[in-house]
């Protein structure tokens, strides 16, 4: 514990005394804690708007000036971002001996511990049982807005609580637990995803892409019913109901049933399929062949297709055309969904992944969208950008010939104006880090369920990169990296 000193300097700041000062009249001292995490937006936040709240310890050199003994990074954000009153309180020490400081400052970096997940939540949540709203916990602790609802979230079940507590989660994955409580099969492929290793971004937004697909078919379901459409729910769909089809069964003489008498022949339902289809496509867009919109001139749309079936083909005196001893018989193989559709891939597997590939876009694209905000230029970065420019990639010149769309929307310029220019970095490494998100941008807007089918050398570049910079690519987009069939459009001798 140190004494507190009554002999004054010339400059009187008394050892063991603490004054309030500016931040750039004090002078950084040598410390064994090299980087200073300049990056650090939150911290800075908060001491921008709460000051600086546990001291910085100085000492007094020969020429009267405070020396920074510990308490560098406070020193350095007050000084970039100021403090409400533009001052920061400091404590006056004894000039400590060369050892004793590299000892010191050593001993406070190394032990010091992290505030744990739980502390974090249980602090938020007392800040809100005080009457602190979300928005003004965050502005007043600079904790992210995401970061404290997610607190929120979990603090309100108390199994998602407990969850969190006994597996030691993150705040942001026991807010994702959380979400799916009153689902049993979800919880189990979050459960799953967690215990392989598998990020668990994309399980989440697989389950609530499936929630809301399903939702959308009963909600369609229901108003077709009161159009007197006969449409079964999903959990009345007989099982194998691709042998059902009325445009795959016959007479009992071998005859077709007319398309417009469907509806009266007895046992005669509807089950609805949901398809996501470019504008204007007519294929299925899950099993075709085709690449539906490779340009990336459309958003795909969820569309639903009626499909009769005869629940009961005996009773109605019908049989598959595909069955020659006049009974109907579960291999249908025409029609069985298991059957192969695209490149030696089975239906449900094309299916799955196209599905897959959706929901990893929207995680992908919340990835970019923080990630081209950042402040540090990420390795390579000047290499992908040179390599996109030299060979002329067709995804960057299509999007500069648009001015840049999906970069406008993910740095949230909606509108095409000179209101909202692009091109307004003040730094080298920000006019590098906004040509890099050009970049990505350019070729995210040209991704679709085409490009997990028939990836080309300039996907496979893109994806290894980003997840090498921090992305966790789900198992649709690995494939992107380990398969390429196709070339990029461009001459890849002439790369740096």
């Amino acid at each position: 514990m140190s004494t507190r000193s009554s002999r004054r300097g010339s400059t009187g700041f008394e050892v063991g005394g603490t004054y309030r000062v500016p931040p750039g009249a004090l002078v950084i001292g040598a410390n064994v804690r090299s980087d200073t995490h300049p990056g650090a937006k939150e911290f800075a936040a908060s001491i921008k708007a709460r000051g600086v709240l546990e001291p910085i310890t100085a000492w007094v050199d020969d020429d009267g000036r405070l020396v920074v003994y510990r308490g560098q990074r406070r020193t350095l954000s007050a000084a970039s971002v100021g403090t409400p009153d533009g001052l920061v309180p400091v404590q006056v020490v004894t000039r400590p001996a060369e050892v004793d400081r590299v000892t010191d400052q050593l001993v406070e970096n190394v032990h010091r511990a992290a505030m744990r997940a739980a502390e974090e939540r249980d602090a938020i949540e007392q800040l809100s049982l005080l009457g602190v709203s979300a928005a003004q916990i965050t502005k007043r602790t600079a904790i992210t807005r995401p970061k404290v609802d997610a607190a929120l979230t979990v603090s309100a079940s108390q199994i998602a609580r407990e969850r969190m507590d006994a597996a030691g989660m993150t705040l942001e994955a026991a807010a994702t637990f959380a979400e799916f409580e009153d689902d049993p099969q979800a919880i189990q492929a979050l459960e799953q995803a967690l215990s392989w290793g598998r990020p668990l971004e994309h399980t989440a937004q697989r389950l609530r892409d499936a929630r809301a697909e399903e939702a959308a078919l009963r909600a369609h379901a229901q108003l077709l019913r009161g159009q007197g459409v006969p449409v079964l729910d999903p959990q009345d769909v007989p099982d194998r109901a691709w042998t059902l089809h009325l445009d795959a069964l016959v007479t009992a003489d071998g005859e077709p049933v007319p398309e417009h008498d469907w509806p009266s022949v007895p046992g005669a339902a509807v089950l609805l399929r949901a398809q996501w289809a470019y504008p204007d496509e007519r294929d299925d867009p899950d099993t075709s062949n085709t690449d539906g919109d490779p340009d990336g001139d459309g958003e795909p749309a969820l569309r639903f297709v009626q499909v009769w079936i005869c629940t009961d083909p005996q009773a109605a005196g019908l049989r598959s055309r595909y069955d020659s001893t006049g009974t109907t018989t579960a291999n249908t193989s025409a029609d069985d969904e298991d059957g192969v559709s695209d490149n030696g891939r089975s239906r449900r597997a094309v299916i799955a992944n196209n599905a897959a590939w959706r929901s990893a876009q929207t995680v992908r694209r919340a990835w970019l969208g923080r990630f081209i905000t950042r402040a540090s230029v990420p390795a390579g970065a000047e290499t992908l950008i040179c390599e996109a420019v030299l060979t002329g990639q067709y995804t960057l010149s299509k999007a500069m010939g648009e001015s840049h769309p999906l970069l406008r929307t993910l740095l949230g310029h909606e509108q095409k104006s000179p209101a909202t220019p692009l091109a307004t970095p003040t730094t080298a490494k920000a006019a590098t880090v906004r040509t890099l998100a050009a970049v990505l941008a350019s070729w995210e807007a040209s991704t679709g369920v085409h490009t997990w089918r028939h990836p080309t050398a300039w996907d496979a570049r893109v994806m290894g990169v980003i997840t090498g910079w921090g992305y966790q690519p789900s198992d649709v987009e690995q494939l992107l990296t380990a398969t390429v069939t196709s070339d990029t459009g461009a001459d890849d001798s002439d790369a740096a």
